[in-house]
C-alpha cells in the first residue's frame, strides 16, 4: 500500500490539479506564500509553452472541494435576530435591530445632535461608530462643507475603526434633529486583533464591501458616478512586500499613515487564512438569478465588473464581491463578471457562517446590519436607473 501523501506533498499537488488553489492553511505562511509563487510562475511558463496542464483532481477529491465551498447554515438570518425575506430588509429596521442589540449589552450610548451640528470632521481620529436611528445627516467628503448627499436612518460611519485606528474620511453634519447610536472601538479592536480566527478577516471584508457600495450611493446621490472602485492601485505585492507595507504603515504617524481600508484589504490580502482562487476573464463571479456558488471573493489583482440597469463600474484591488450576500441567503442584485483574469482571496460562507454563530450577539448584529445595508444600496442602485 502506498503511502498517504503528506499535509505540503498533498497541497502542492491539489495546487498543481486545479490551477489557482493555493497551499496556504498547509505549512507556515512565509514559505506557503513563496510556493504558491513559485507554482503560480511555473504554471503560467506551461501556460506560454502551450503546454497542457495536468490532469484534474480525481473525483473523491472533487467531492471534497464542493462540499467545503457549499452552504450549509442557509444565511446569517438564521444565526441573528431577524429573519431572512426574499427582499432586503429596511436599513431603518436592522438600525433599530442593531441598537437593541447594544443596548441589552450594556454597550453603545446615545447621542443627540441639533440641526447642522457636526457629527465629525474630516480628518478627525475615528474612536467610534456612529449607527443613526433617526434623522438625517448630510456628508461631504472635502474638507468645506459642501453636501455631497444626505443619508437617514440605518447609516453607519467609522466602523473601519472597529478594525484599524485612522482618520474619519469625511465630514458629517446633521440636518435637522439626529439620534444615534456610538459605539466606543477601542475594546472591540482589541478584541478582534487579539481573535486568530477566521471572524476578524470576515469582519473586514465585510466592511470593505459596505465601502464599496456606500461609495457607489453617495456618487449616485451626487450625480457623479467614478468609472472604476479600487482600495488600493494596480500595484501587485509579493508576500514580503505585503508584510513589509504593513509593518511600515505601523511606523508612521496617524495622519501619514494609509486609509484603514486600504490597511484591511492589505490585512485579508496577506492572509494565511484565505485561500487563493483563479477566475477566467469573461468568468461570472455571480448575478441575478444565479445560485451563489458559496464563496465570496475579494480582488487582489486584475479587474473585475460590477453593472446594475444602465450602469456598470470596474473593480480593482480589494474590492469584495458577494460575501452580503451569501450570509444573507439573497440573490445577487448586480451582474458581476471577471473583466481580466483575477486572483482573489477566497471566504468560504460556510466557515464565516460558522464564526458568526460562534460569537457574541452584538457582533452578529454588526455583520446583520451591514449586510441589509449592503442590500439595501445595491437594490436602490438597481432601481434608480432604466435598465440598459
Amino acid at each position: 500500500m502506498s503511502q498517504p501523501l503528506t499535509p505540503r506533498t498533498d497541497a502542492a499537488e491539489r495546487f498543481f490539479y486545479e490551477s489557482g488553489r493555493s497551499p496556504i492553511g498547509f505549512v507556515d505562511s512565509g514559505l506557503a506564500r513563496l510556493l504558491e509563487f513559485e507554482l503560480n510562475r511555473a504554471l503560467e511558463q506551461i501556460r506560454q509553452l502551450g503546454a497542457e496542464l495536468p490532469p484534474p483532481v480525481d473525483a473523491r477529491t472533487q467531492a471534497q472541494l464542493r462540499a467545503l465551498q457549499r452552504p450549509k447554515r442557509g444565511s446569517l438570518s438564521q444565526i441573528a435576530s431577524s429573519a431572512a425575506t426574499d427582499t432586503a430588509p429596511p436599513a431603518a429596521a436592522q438600525a433599530k435591530l442593531l441598537a437593541a442589540a447594544l443596548a441589552s449589552a450594556a454597550l453603545g450610548s446615545a447621542g443627540h445632535y441639533a440641526d447642522a451640528e457636526v457629527l465629525f470632521r474630516l480628518g478627525e481620529q475615528a474612536e467610534h461608530l456612529f449607527l443613526v436611528i433617526d434623522g438625517q445627516v448630510s456628508v461631504s467628503q472635502r474638507q468645506d462643507r459642501g453636501q455631497d448627499c444626505t443619508l437617514g436612518p440605518g447609516s453607519v460611519f467609522g466602523a473601519h475603526a472597529l478594525f484599524e485606528p485612522g482618520l474619519h474620511h469625511m465630514t458629517v453634519h446633521a440636518q435637522g434633529p439626529v439620534s444615534v447610536v456610538l459605539l466606543a472601538a477601542g475594546p472591540w479592536r482589541d478584541r478582534l486583533a487579539a481573535d486568530t480566527g477566521l471572524l476578524p478577516m470576515l469582519l473586514m471584508a465585510l466592511n470593505l464591501q459596505q465601502q464599496l457600495v456606500a461609495q457607489l450611493a453617495w456618487q449616485q446621490a451626487a450625480g457623479v458616478l467614478a468609472p472604476a472602485y479600487a482600495v488600493l492601485g494596480d500595484r501587485t505585492y509579493t508576500g514580503p512586500e505585503l508584510l513589509r507595507a504593513l509593518l511600515d504603515d505601523k511606523a508612521r504617524l496617524p495622519g501619514e499613515r494609509m486609509s484603514a481600508e486600504q490597511a484591511m484589504a492589505l490585512q485579508l490580502q496577506a492572509s494565511d487564512q484565505l485561500p487563493v482562487r483563479v477566475f477566467r476573464a469573461g468568468q461570472s463571479l455571480g448575478g441575478p438569478g444565479q445560485d451563489h456558488p458559496g464563496v465570496a471573493v475579494m480582488v487582489i489583482s486584475g479587474k473585475a465588473r460590477a453593472s446594475w440597469g444602465a450602469h456598470s463600474i470596474e473593480l480593482g484591488q480589494g474590492a469584495v464581491i458577494g460575501l452580503a450576500e451569501g450570509l444573507s441567503g439573497l440573490p445577487f442584485v448586480w451582474e458581476y463578471t471577471a473583466e481580466q483574469d483575477l486572483n482573489t482571496r477566497v471566504l468560504p460562507i460556510e466557515r464565516c457562517l460558522q464564526q458568526l454563530e460562534r460569537t457574541d450577539g452584538v457582533l452578529r448584529a454588526l455583520a446583520s446590519h451591514a449586510c441589509a445595508a449592503i442590500m439595501m444600496r445595491q437594490t436602490e442602485a438597481r432601481s434608480a436607473v432604466t435598465p440598459a
